[in-house]
């Protein structure tokens, strides 16, 4: 007969249980492989280590109703306030699975919620709700890392309708990525990047900033068509460089048969008074003229 042991008050579960008693304990050790149906101890039980040898799954047991929704199967607490004791500790030598699986069936919670009790005088700058740490056995020197994944999302029934990332902090979704995969940056709750990426300047700081780097021969951004050529690009210098341009449109352009040309849209509304600074480059009636400071227009193409 199989040997199950639970010990129940967070019951736990086993095919053989070994119980190793400390002194003064020795009344709830029961020899290993002890021949027994279940036991039931009304009272707290204490030992130094529990330690399950059975074939069968091991298991704490326990049953929520509407009277006792907080009835936790298990319950680890480190009661220290010092030192380095963790009040779980999993560990687990096996190359061929994870080292703890985890699932659950909410519908308005999170599987894993993660809480951090921060500290009023903000001396927990240094602490983080969840830390990932990726290390490599043997590699000491920085030489070497791990090819392991730090966060990893996929589905196995077809993608998911809700969001894959979504961090809120400040009455905003300040980084969302959502199903589709379009990522929006700042976005009022809710709602759906209007483009593969999103950004809503929320204040007066800078909206994108990027800052060229030493190496000259290197671009800020480059835009390339549904080919993979090179189209647009922002050089280090900060000088733009665009196959062909057009001003004055948003849709539409043309530039009459042309290749690495400029083209000007005829000006909606021409210039009506005189720039502080330089001058006016604009089209009017397919002609090209140009308006300086002391207001004269003057012709360099006609139409």
């Amino acid at each position: 007969m199989t040997s199950t042991r639970r010990l129940f008050l967070g019951a736990f579960t086993a095919g053989a249980v070994t119980v190793a008693a400390g002194p003064g304990t020795a009344s709830a050790a029961v020899p290993q492989g002890a021949a027994e149906e279940d036991v039931v101890y009304p009272g707290a039980v204490r030992a130094r280590n529990f330690t399950t040898t059975g074939g069968a799954t091991s298991s704490f047991l326990a049953v929520s109703t509407a009277a006792t929704t907080k009835l936790h199967a298990v319950t680890a607490y480190q009661s220290g306030s010092a030192g380095n004791g963790v009040a779980l500790n999993v560990v687990s030598d096996n190359p061929d699975d994870s080292a703890m699986y985890l699932s659950g069936t909410e519908r308005k919670h999170g599987t894993l919620k993660v809480t951090h009790r921060g500290h009023a005088d903000a001396s927990d700058g240094g602490a983080a709700a969840v830390s990932l740490y990726l290390e490599t056995d043997g590699v000491t020197d920085g030489s070497g890392g791990t090819a392991a994944q730090g966060i990893y999302v996929t589905h196995t029934t077809g993608p998911t309708k809700g969001n894959l990332i979504t961090l809120r902090n400040n009455g905003v979704d300040d980084f969302v990525v959502k199903g589709s995969g379009a990522v929006g940056v700042g976005l009022a709750i809710g709602a759906t990047p209007r483009g593969r990426v999103e950004i809503a300047q929320r204040d007066s700081t800078i909206g994108l900033l990027m800052q060229a780097n030493a190496d000259s021969a290197s671009r800020l951004a480059e835009f390339r068509d549904r080919a993979g050529v090179a189209r647009l690009r922002v050089l280090n210098s900060g000088a733009l460089a665009a196959h062909n341009a057009m001003f004055g449109v948003t849709s539409g352009e043309s530039y009459g048969g042309g290749d690495g040309v400029i083209g000007i849209r005829n000006a909606t509304k021409a210039p009506t008074s005189d720039p502080a600074n330089g001058g006016v480059l604009f089209a009017e009636g397919g002609a090209l003229k140009w308006r300086g400071p002391s207001g004269t227009e003057t012709v360099i193409a006609p139409s």
